[in-house]
């Protein structure tokens, strides 16, 4: 059998799923990264070519935590490599930062007025 033959001149191409997924180029420490990213035991991980190839040269996992996946394999391949990303995710839906941020605020904020307004009151008994 003849070893594969990868050629990763592009980036990585779009696997075979339309679920949330991240992929990786088949190598070096990248199939333990992804395992260890993407809770391998939990999730499958698995082998694909690139459109017209015949040869596995990337591998991908489906996770319902993409965004975390995403945020691990940055952490964990930053150490490695900070110019060319080894990884790409794909179906990735955006984080509504602004929204989720805006329940700490306004939830801070309710505290905020509630002291302020304790304050207020007991300042107002007191001159009584």
């Amino acid at each position: 059998m003849a070893a594969p033959s990868c050629a990763f001149t592009s980036g990585i191409p779009n696997p075979p799923t339309t679920s949330p997924s991240c992929a990786v180029p088949i190598g070096g420490s990248n199939s333990t990264l992804l395992d260890t990213c993407c809770n391998g035991h939990i999730n499958p991980i698995n082998t694909y070519s690139a459109p017209g190839a015949d040869d596995d040269c990337y591998q991908y996992c489906t996770t319902d935590a993409v965004n975390d996946v995403q945020g691990c394999l940055t952490q964990k391949f930053e150490a490695y490599d900070k110019n060319s990303p080894a990884f790409q995710c794909f179906n990735v839906a955006p984080v509504k930062a602004a929204e989720s941020k805006g329940g700490r605020i306004k939830g801070a904020g309710w505290i905020l007025r509630v002291a302020v307004g304790l304050g207020v009151v007991g300042a107002v008994v007191g001159m009584v």
